[in-house]
């Protein structure tokens, strides 16, 4: 379990390293900024007006304020914001705990192909963990971790035959220009 949790928390640490623009030094205009690019559709602005209510920058923090603008951003395709809504549903913190959607959003940004997709699966892999050997706060719960662990295997095969189905296409490109070469080749005889 010592592994496990400290990549984890190397992971949480890298993943959580805020970019400069979502700084202590977050302005109005900074704000306005990105509430304006949110309400024209903008996918990735809600992740940064959910950032900086859930951090006070730039804005009073808040909570319940930062849960909205995070869900908003993941259901615009933000994955990113669906992990942080995860998390915060999660903990319970802003939102009403909701094991179940989060475990719905792990699973969901797991089987993505964007860089949180490793994130997504570690996250979903350590609630696993805890349900199958117990602590922070949960005692051990085996039917529990067996469904979880089901949801990571689903998410892993969704990723193995994605990874087939590439290699299966990049193999019938190569032969498709081993044809073509031995077209080109002079027939020795």
């Amino acid at each position: 379990m010592r592994r496990v949790s400290l990549l984890g928390l190397i992971c949480w640490i890298i993943f959580s390293t805020a970019s400069p623009s979502l700084s202590q030094n977050t302005t109005a205009a900074m704000i306005q900024s990105w509430k304006d690019r949110a309400n024209q559709g903008s996918a990735f602005a809600p992740f940064q007006l959910g950032h900086s209510y859930a951090h006070g920058q730039g804005v009073e923090k808040n909570l319940v304020e930062a849960a909205r603008w995070y869900r908003l951003g993941a259901e615009r395709g933000d994955f990113q914001a669906a992990l942080m809504l995860a998390d915060i549903y999660l903990q319970g913190i802003g939102v009403e705990k909701n094991e179940t959607k989060a475990v719905e959003l792990y699973v969901k940004v797991g089987k993505s192909e964007s860089i949180c997709a490793s994130m997504g699966r570690l996250s979903l892999l350590m609630l696993a963990a805890k349900y199958s050997l117990g602590g922070q706060g949960v005692e051990p719960d085996k039917t529990q971790a067996r469904a979880l662990f089901e949801r990571l295997f689903e998410v892993e095969s969704v990723i193995m035959d994605r990874d087939k189905a590439k290699m299966d296409e990049s193999s019938e490109k190569f032969d498709e220009a081993l044809d073509t070469i031995r077209k080109m080749m002079p027939n020795d005889k």
